[in-house]
């Protein structure tokens, strides 16, 4: 397998992207999210077939995950501290 710095960046670019508009998909109400939702899934058929080893798509669908937790964090940490109540749901 042949692996490199360019690879490394390429991946967890790709794993930014794909994390950030899950994120945003999660955290908006309104009928735009879904245009993220596609997005996401565009990103990820760009990925798959630009990177054929299975490592290399483990490693993405790992870290797409983990940039969906730290944007949906970060989001309810933003929005928590613009509105108190926001995390008493009032």
């Amino acid at each position: 397998m042949k692996f490199n710095i360019k690879t490394f960046v390429w991946v967890i670019l790709y794993a930014m992207m794909a994390g950030g508009t899950l994120s945003l998909f999660t955290t908006i109400s309104s009928f735009i999210k879904y245009l993220f939702s596609l997005l996401a899934v565009y990103i990820g058929v760009r990925f798959f077939r630009r990177f054929e080893t299975i490592g290399l798509r483990i490693t993405f669908i790992v870290l797409a995950i983990i940039m969906f937790f730290i944007g949906v964090f970060i989001t309810v940490v933003y929005q928590s501290l613009t509105n108190p109540d926001f995390l008493l749901g009032q």
